[in-house]
């Protein structure tokens, strides 16, 4: 077995035909900023040549049901075993997956009650997914949907005023009309005064024909309650309302088995008191205790590897959840150690284990843990690759690759590599630079007044205990506390509260069409194209390649996807654009000496020198300023990171003022330098007249808020209260935060 995996001349993506040595066996660490290729090298590069090598050493029949991976552009890769990929990717769209069926702990729990639990019945009664054991009601989901009714009516005002919320039902349009054609309702009187009756009518009631006879026509049409209706539409089979319209709807358990997901035979049998759904509702803390206590001799072969599980997940820093946490609920970061608590309980030896920012969505307190297990990965005889900004991963690394000097074109190359000592001593490294302290992200030395206040109250949503917050306006808010204290659902209530005054900026995509590209999004496209009509007295529309312009065999998307039957489908460029997405008599067309598509792989920064408009010039500052100035403006939407893509959003609003912005994790996927941007960035949105508060664990951050709220003290059941709350300087005084103990040591270096 070769001690290192050896790259010749990498040029996937921005690589500059670079070399790279990783050695085996080892924790390596690849640091840089943004969008100067570690990504690449780690997932486009080492994982899919270890996919692809994995998958072409198995039989055609095996590899049927495999997607086909395409060899990386690289000169020569050696040394590459399977590898392993435990990515952020959030489990979505599969309201069946938990925590306990993403590990294998909820079938050995399910083992435990076949063969302890009284009455005795087979493992089949106890799964969710299977006929024999799902709640007849809810088929194992566990969960309804009930009608809010403050999210459909706003009862202060009439029908004529505008009561109802939904937008099909808007004043004058043709289901407000029907309402009013019905003569059920006075119009002018405000819902609140409205009878039980006519409440009900209005919302629930079911289809039934109404006529009206006039003098030579008969009109016929059809009025039904208004959440009638919602869960009623666009479907054939009554399965309830569509995801659009979820948000009229709260998920509730479920009338028959309060979200138990099994059936009424299967919840009556006991282990010590506790039926299967219990054990799978506690959090894994408590769940671990219960098991142990487990006394039977049926028990002794399936225990010790329920307990292994249980005690990975604890470990990995998750113990608040619950095995019965639906994973489509769990964050990036957390999905993120769930799926390594799984490779964790493994014996898989020689592999290549590449991982993205595992301390994602940690408070700095639980990093430790994230580092121990990446040494237990190591120590089991893999190799672990790691894509991380933290300091303490980077600090307990074997090795670091430093990846830059900037991202984009101005990255691509390999900066510095070896020790922290090396990348110290390396006068092209800005890690160096931070990592010894000659750069630092300084504490702030006076704080913000706030304007107002925005008030939550009553706050229970998931495990906040009747929470009443005053959160000020005016200022930057740093909302914080360990992972699951209760700030997602602290989020979620100041949404539900306060709608129309606050603003989320998440980090779901931009959008997922692969027409879209970042010219498009931020304005600039429509006006670079007529610079190239206005040049040669022609129509905008041919120099775009979603209209006149585009290939014909591609249909402007620069490549075909083809279907390779069993070996599934690959992406291959359009060998009649070359991959520019245009026609080639498009391409003849310059401006300035360069074709419209050779404008498109220019970076922000390029084309804002590159053009005289200097509204073009303005929407690339703002990219400038959110730091994306080294992507390409032709890059399509879809491929953008989830940092990319929340920074993307944030340009947009840069020149708005008097609003109130929640921004989730904003420091996810940023270096040092980064990080720095990113705070000009917030006080300049907060100096302009705007509220923005951050949930956030990166201490930089937290130390340059004018305003902490800080949750916990715990995770689960054991948090979602407040903790400390005042200016960072006071959070850092409380003994009770965690939060505190982490700021105190920082403000203490500066």
């Amino acid at each position: 077995m070769m001690n290192s995996i050896n790259i010749k001349g990498a040029r996937e993506n921005n690589l500059k035909g670079i070399d790279v040595t990783i050695p085996r066996n080892k924790i390596v660490c690849l640091v840089g900023v943004s969008g100067s290729g570690k990504s690449t090298i780690a997932f486009d590069i080492i994982a899919r040549e270890g996919e692809r090598q994995y998958f072409e050493s198995l039989p055609s029949y095996a590899r049927r049901y495999l997607h086909k991976s395409n060899r990386p552009e690289v000169d020569d890769i050696k040394g590459v075993s399977a590898s392993i990929v435990i990515s952020q990717d959030r489990v979505r769209g599969n309201p069946r997956s938990t925590v306990g069926t993403l590990t294998e702990a909820y079938t050995y729990l399910r083992l435990l009650y076949s063969r302890v639990g009284l009455p005795s019945m087979d493992s089949f009664y106890y799964s969710f997914n299977h006929p024999y054991g799902a709640c007849k009601k809810c088929k194992g989901l566990g969960r309804a949907v009930e009608a809010n009714v403050d999210k459909i009516l706003d009862k202060n005002k009439s029908l004529n005023e505008g009561a109802l919320i939904p937008k099909e039902w808007y004043v004058g349009g043709r289901q407000w009309s029907i309402i009013r054609a019905s003569r059920y309702f006075d119009m002018d009187e405000k819902l609140k005064d409205f009878s039980d009756y006519e409440l009900d009518k209005l919302l629930f009631a079911p289809p039934e024909m109404l006529e009206s006879d006039g003098e030579y026509i008969v009109d016929r049409w059809t009025f039904q309650g208004i959440v009638y209706r919602i869960q009623h539409r666009n479907t054939k089979v009554h399965r309830g309302p569509s995801k659009r319209d979820l948000q009229y709807f709260d998920f509730v358990d479920c009338p028959e088995c309060h979200g138990g997901r099994l059936n009424e035979k299967a919840l009556a049998v006991r282990i010590n008191g506790k039926s299967i759904s219990e054990a799978g509702n506690m959090p894994l803390e408590e769940c671990f205790t219960f098991v142990r206590s487990i006394d039977h001799i049926n028990a002794r072969v399936i225990k010790p590897r329920l307990e292994e599980q249980l005690q990975s997940l604890i470990n990995i820093g998750v113990g608040y959840l619950s095995l019965n946490r639906s994973a489509d609920t769990l964050s990036g970061g957390e999905a993120q150690r769930v799926k390594m608590a799984r490779q964790l309980s493994c014996d898989l030896i020689e592999s290549v284990y590449v991982l993205d920012e595992p301390t994602a969505g940690l408070h700095p307190r639980d990093v430790a843990k994230v580092v121990q297990n990446l040494k237990r990965l190591r120590d089991n005889g893999n190799s672990v690759i790691v894509v991380e900004h933290d300091e303490a991963v980077i600090r307990n690394a074997d090795h670091l690759v430093e990846i830059g000097p900037g991202g984009g074109k101005k990255g691509g190359e390999i900066v510095a590599e070896g020790k922290i000592g090396n990348l110290i001593a390396s006068p092209r490294s800005l890690t160096g630079k931070y990592l010894e302290g000659d750069k630092k992200i300084e504490a702030k030395r006076g704080y913000r007044k706030a304007l107002g206040y925005l008030k939550v109250t009553n706050a229970t949503r998931h495990n906040l205990k009747n929470l009443n917050i005053d959160i000020p306006t005016g200022v930057l808010v740093a909302l914080t506390g360990v992972s699951g204290s209760g700030k997602s659902s602290l989020v979620e209530e100041v949404l539900n509260q306060h709608r129309s005054k606050v603003i989320l900026i998440d980090q779901g995509q931009v959008g997922a069409n692969k027409r879209g590209c970042i010219a498009t999004y931020v304005g600039g496209f429509d006006r670079i194209r007529k610079y190239f009509a206005d040049e040669h007295r022609m129509r905008p529309s041919f120099f775009s390649f979603n209209s006149q312009g585009r290939c014909e065999l591609c249909k402007g998307l620069g490549f075909i996807e083809m279907d390779m039957n069993f070996l599934g489908d690959v992406k291959i460029r359009c060998e009649s654009c070359g991959g520019s997405r245009y026609k080639e008599k498009v391409l003849r067309y310059k401006y300035k000496g360069k074709n419209i598509a050779e404008v498109l792989s220019m970076t922000a920064a390029e084309i804002r020198d590159f053009f005289d408009s200097q509204e073009i010039k303005e929407q690339m500052g703002l990219l400038d300023e959110v730091g994306l100035d080294y992507m390409e403006m032709g890059q399509t939407l879809d491929t953008l990171s989830g940092g990319e893509s929340q920074r993307l959003k944030l340009a947009s609003k840069l020149q708005a003022k008097g609003e109130f912005y929640i921004l989730d994790e904003p420091t996810s996927g940023l270096h040092f330098a980064d990080v720095e941007k990113l705070l000009n960035l917030l006080n300049r949105l907060v100096d302009s007249g705007n509220t923005v508060l951050v949930v956030e664990h990166n201490l930089d951050v937290i130390k340059n808020a004018d305003w902490v709220i800080d949750l916990g003290p715990e995770g689960g059941e054991k948090g979602g209260r407040v903790v400390a709350q005042g200016k960072p300087v006071k959070i850092s005084g409380s003994n009770q935060s965690h939060t505190g103990t982490c700021l105190k040591e920082v403000l203490k270096n500066g």
